[in-house]
């Protein structure tokens, strides 16, 4: 026979439930906690018996509702979210007919299974941690529901069922220990496609005037990287990620055709395909390792050029790193450059034809003045310091805030009238003027500089960051960077964006309660940022090969009896630990409070004269002592008649009777 519910488990069961979906209401639609409360209180409502349970027409009725919304929200299928989203429409569903027992703990296990989905959504030290307290809150209302009465007040009761499921979480936190540390890192045997849901953030795969400004004003985290050795100079860290080559008069982008990232991997596995024989060495070599934010993009940001990557990514022609599937998680890459490398020396002329196209028509003042420069200077060295010159001379502007150019002849609006930019129009009115003389050139896209944490010793670089500079290919050198905003505003790639923007004021102008704009908040977020660092690359990080390199450590040799033994110590140790934590060993009954508190009244009338013979009864032996020691008789007869309520008719509240023992007993002493 399965047992009723009661009011109080349901009450657990609840609130369980709530806890479990809150975090989800970030990623998923945020009806879904509307839908858990009203569930929530019909169900209190029949507990109460202000309403009916719902006969199945309204159960029918209310999941094609639910059904309803999840098509209404645009969700494709199938796919994580709308899996996600129809497991929490049930969940919360599922309340509605909890009755018995055996009903609220299939809503607890289910719940169970939620804190676990989450992390495909969050992977942080926050995340984590409440997802422990999701876990202790479960548990909490899994003990709940299996009680019938209540046995202590409702206070009481809330810290024992709380007190007893961390009990329990602990007795499990060495198993869980030794599973992540030894169980085997397996990839993946299937996976659904994240959707638009999942927002994607961070560098876009084109740019037009303004797009590089937005992500200014972000100070979201992109990635952050731990140097093996020296660090580079704040003006050397140009964190390289897609180039962009074809220009239709205002806007910037990969290819001249619109194409998605997968068809961005066949470009780089056929027809631009890595070269390293293309590249001439030369230089000290900078060797680091980068963990990258989830961002919902395969776009990776090295220095340039990565020749040594430890990693699932693809490399170009382009000297681009990518991914090999879009960044749904944090992503580690260990990679060695070597900045001052000569890079086609000879350029392949499929990649000249790219890094010299031209609109047909449009822009005709900025043709007009680069055909005037080159007659002037004649030599691409010349011209290209002609060029940076007049972005110095004539006091263009490097702002957060530009004007807008127009629909069309935006660098002609650029360079003759407004001159007041940030580094997509530096960036993306030189490579014009380089390609209307003749000199190959692109426009790269990724991050420049960063944020140095001293606590954790690595650079955190984030969305702030975001910076357009320019390649020009000259003879007999190669590629070689040339970043025009430095000629504006050297202050941007010397001491960062705050300092650049210090005069005008713009940066973060849209945040404003940043901890940054505040000192002491600022070194605080720093430290806990060096925390999170610590999750993410020691916890989050944790591949096979750190796991090999561990075990290796461990046991001297990497072998498979060895890995066994240790894990079968290890285990054997857990079960010990286990017998004892549970009482499954002999061990002594601890004496209830009252009972010491008797022997300690004894001994307290002992001293006085009176002692209590073994075989006497409590109120045999009061009797005695009150007739031999009147001056206290009345303490002597209150104390035995608590002490005989405590043990032969305990009333609810047992600790007041505890404490007025305790009260009794100090005017004897």
């Amino acid at each position: 026979m399965h047992k009723q519910i009661t009011y109080t488990g349901m009450i657990w069961l609840l609130a369980a439930q709530l806890v479990v979906m809150l975090p989800f209401v970030f990623d998923l639609p945020l009806w879904l906690i509307p839908v858990l409360l009203f569930a929530a209180g019909w169900r209190l409502r029949v507990l109460s018996g202000a309403a009916l349970q719902p006969g199945n027409v309204t159960k029918a009725l209310l999941i094609g509702l639910g059904i309803g919304g999840l098509v209404l929200s645009g969700l494709k299928f199938p796919s994580l979210d709308a899996m996600a989203t129809l497991l929490l429409l049930g969940f919360a569903f599922k309340s509605l007919e909890v009755a018995q027992r055996r009903d609220a703990i299939v809503v607890i296990f289910i719940g169970y299974f939620l804190v676990a989905l989450h992390f495909l959504y969050a992977q942080s030290i926050t995340a984590a941690l409440y997802g422990m307290v999701s876990m202790i809150v479960l548990t909490g209302a899994l003990v709940g529901v299996q009680q019938s009465v209540a046995e202590f007040s409702a206070a009481q009761q809330v810290r024992f069922n709380l007190r007893l499921s961390v009990f329990m979480l602990l007795q499990c936190l060495p198993l869980m220990v030794v599973i992540f540390v030894f169980a085997p890192r397996l990839a993946p045997l299937w996976s659904l496609p994240m959707t638009t849901q999942q927002v994607k953030t961070g560098v876009a795969d084109r740019m037009a005037p303004g797009d590089i400004e937005k992500l200014s004003q972000s100070d979201a985290l992109a990635f952050r990287v731990t140097f093996k050795g020296r660090k580079p100079a704040q003006h050397e860290l140009y964190w390289r990620g897609l180039v962009f080559n074809h220009f239709d008069g205002r806007e910037w982008r990969q290819f001249e055709q619109d194409i998605d990232s997968q068809q961005v991997q066949s470009a780089l596995l056929t027809n631009y395909r890595w070269q390293a024989d293309a590249i001439k060495v030369q230089g000290e070599p900078i060797a680091y390792e980068v963990v990258y934010e989830k961002t919902g993009q395969p776009w990776l940001f090295t220095l340039t050029p990565a020749m040594e990557v430890d990693g699932e990514v693809l490399r170009g022609a382009d000297y681009r790193v990518m991914a090999r599937q879009a960044l749904q998680a944090p992503f580690l890459l260990k990679a060695v450059s070597y900045p001052d490398s000569q890079r086609d020396l000879e350029l392949a002329p499929e990649l000249r034809q790219l890094a010299l196209e031209l609109p047909e028509t449009g822009d005709a003042r900025t043709r007009a003045l680069a055909q005037q420069l080159w007659r002037e200077t004649g030599t691409e060295q010349a011209y290209l310091d002609r060029v940076l010159a007049r972005f110095r001379d004539q006091r263009f502007e490097y702002t957060l805030k530009p004007p807008t150019l127009g629909a069309s002849d935006t660098i002609d609006a650029f360079l003759f009238e407004s001159q007041r930019g940030f580094c997509s129009h530096y960036a993306g009115s030189f490579v014009f003027l380089m390609r209307a003389a003749g000199i190959p050139a692109r426009v790269v896209v990724g991050y420049q500089g960063g944020e140095w944490n001293a606590a954790g010793e690595y650079l955190a670089i984030h969305q702030y960051d975001a910076h357009a500079w320019a390649e020009v290919w000259l003879t007999g050198q190669g590629w070689v960077r040339v970043d025009p905003t430095t000629v504006v505003a050297p202050s941007r790639t010397e001491q960062g964006l705050e300092a650049a923007m210090q005069a005008e004021g713009s940066f973060l102008a849209d945040s404003m309660f940043s901890v940054r704009k505040i000192a002491w908040l600022n070194g605080i977020r720093q430290q806990l940022d060096t925390v999170q660092y610590g999750w993410r690359r020691w916890v989050l990080g944790y591949d096979g090969a750190e796991q090999a390199a561990l075990l290796k450590s461990l046991l001297g040799t990497f072998s498979v009896q060895g890995v066994a033994l240790l894990m079968g110590g290890l285990l054997a140790a857990i079960g010990l630990l286990w017998l004892v934590l549970l009482g499954m060993t002999p061990r002594r009954e601890r004496e209830a409070l009252e009972h010491q508190l008797y022997r300690r009244f004894c001994a307290a009338l002992a001293k006085r004269g009176v002692l209590r013979e073994p075989g006497d009864a409590p109120g045999v032996f009061a009797a005695q002592a009150a007739e031999a020691l009147p001056a206290v008789a009345g303490v002597i007869r209150e104390f035995t008649q608590v002490y005989e309520g405590i043990c032969y008719a305990p009333s609810a509240d047992g600790q007041q009777a505890t404490r007025r023992l305790k009260a009794l007993l100090g005017q004897l002493k």
